[in-house]
């Protein structure tokens, strides 16, 4: 039992939640079985760990049943109906705070007996609450309050239409509105998955039904009309769908900057719609979209912070829960220290705690490595960085590099190319990314190399086209690049 997925679901209990799920166990609406209540309160002794030996079957069998010989299939089977207690549990906890839900459902309740006054009375108080949550942003998802709006309406039409009521056509407009708007919303969202999902797992985008159905859309002006109908006829909705529509088009053209930069302003006027898990979700586009550029430009860094600080500015860095994804805190840290290291080493300080304790000590590693880099603290990077045993591949990748970059600053050419060969091979092999990504660091080791080659054997010539090319192509750590080159120039004259 220690391995079963009862305590793993019990493990994650509030004390609060553990008291009332005591209460709903003792219900007899819910639980008619005595001895699956008996197996709680014996496994209960042990939160909220539920680590000790005798939570193993055969010795809580002995407490539950004592005097009586061990028997699988009954034990077994009080493990499972405590299991989908567990479940109906949290069930009703989720619907329990679910107020749109609850009301569509006692709708639909209160249709099929066709209680015709109390329909009437019911539904308009619940399209009034329902509007007025939209507007104080009460929902986590606003196409989940288009769903619910537009089952509204269609439950009022069948409903009056059946009773002889239907008397305008206010709802028969609404209803579709709302499934256009809602139906968009996750096209939209879903789409921001698949390029996501193709950054870093190298999966194609252009066989995904979603991308077939949004460009055939797009292709043919038809989201371009919606989205003409809906600023017309949809003054309150407008600006929300607009921001969707905003990110999917920085997300699938991607080729120039005007698309992404229309979608950071819209998402910076309109953040006040949204509430904060959406928010997070739109800001999570955003990043996504300016790493889907096919473009790379001299401040990539100075834009990528502007983008942290939208991300500071509304509160959405950290989680509901407190903590901050490890992908995003190297991502901040990355990003700031080329641009404020004192901003770093305080976010580093700060919010260090934050990470997930799984990941806290590599991510921390990591995060020192790059900031003493920047410091010029060499050795001390050095070391912090052979620290890092991540197995996350993208880490990976980023502290192989900033070894490379290390042994380059040291001048130590036996190291550098140990690192250099090493690096390479890994990009080479490695199957869990994107194509783009690995022509551009396979493309920055080869200009690393040439120019530690060119530092050890000057080459005016060389070195003005290796930055000719560094600068009409894209590659990581381009300013770096052009900045030792720079030096490099600057010590021959």
């Amino acid at each position: 039992m220690l391995k079963s997925s009862l305590l793993e679901i019990l493990r994650t209990f509030s004390k609060q939640e553990l008291i009332k799920f005591e209460d709903f166990v003792r219900s007899p609406y819910f639980n008619k079985k005595e001895n699956v209540l008996k197996l709680f309160l014996e496994i209960k002794k042990y939160a909220p760990h539920y680590e000790n030996d005798n939570l193993e079957k055969e010795k809580a069998w002995v407490k539950i049943f004592p005097g009586k010989s061990y028997n699988y299939g009954i034990m077994k089977n009080l493990i499972h109906d405590l299991g989908k207690l567990c479940e109906s549990f949290l069930s009703e906890e989720v619907y329990k705070i679910n107020e749109m839900q609850r009301s569509l459902d006692f709708l639909n309740s209160i249709s099929s007996r066709n209680i015709l006054n109390i329909f009437i009375n019911k539904i308009e108080s619940a399209e009034k609450a329902f509007l007025k949550n939209f507007r104080t942003v009460k929902y986590d998802y606003l196409a989940d309050y288009y769903e619910g709006m537009r089952d509204l309406y269609h439950l009022k039409v069948r409903f009056l239409q059946a009773n002889n009521q239907f008397k305008k056509n206010d709802e028969l407009i609404r209803s579709p509105e709302n499934l256009i708007t809602g139906f968009l919303i996750k096209c939209f969202e879903t789409f921001h998955n698949v390029i996501l999902n193709s950054l870093n797992y190298n999966s194609p985008v252009k066989s995904n039904i979603t991308y077939l159905f949004l460009k055939e859309l797009e292709d043919h002006s038809v989201l371009k009309n919606i989205m003409d109908y809906i600023k017309e006829h949809s003054h309150e909705n407008y600006p929300v769908l607009n921001c969707y529509y905003c990110m999917y088009k920085a997300l699938s053209v991607n080729d120039s900057l005007e698309y992404f930069n229309e979608f950071k302003d819209n998402l910076s006027q309109n953040s006040g719609l949204f509430s904060e898990t959406e928010l997070r979700g739109l800001y999570n586009g955003l990043l996504t979209s300016f790493g889907n550029r096919k473009i790379t430009t001299n401040n990539f860094h100075h834009e990528y912070f502007s983008i942290i600080e939208i991300g500071f500015k509304n509160k959405i860095i950290q989680k509901p829960d407190g903590t901050i994804d490890p992908g995003a805190f190297t991502s901040i840290v990355n990003v700031s220290v080329a641009n404020d290291v004192k901003f770093t080493e305080e976010f580093i300080n700060k919010y260090k705690d934050k990470i997930p304790i799984e990941f806290r000590d590599n991510v921390y590693f990591y995060s020192m490595a790059v900031l003493n880099y920047k410091k010029g603290n060499f050795e001390k990077s050095l070391e912090y960085a052979v620290k890092v045993q991540s197995k996350d591949l993208f880490m990976k990748f980023d502290i192989k590099h900033l070894q490379l970059n290390i042994y380059y600053e040291l001048n130590d050419r036996v190291a550098f190319d140990y690192s250099y060969d090493a690096l390479k091979h890994f990009i080479k092999s490695s199957n869990l990314t994107n194509e783009s990504r690995i022509v551009t660091r396979v493309k920055y080791c080869e200009y690393i190399k040439t120019l530690f080659n060119l530092r050890e054997k000057h080459d005016a010539y060389k070195l003005s086209s290796l930055k000719k090319e560094i600068t009409v192509n894209k590659t990581i750590n381009k300013n770096w690049l052009l900045r030792k080159i720079s030096e490099l120039e600057n010590e021959t004259v």
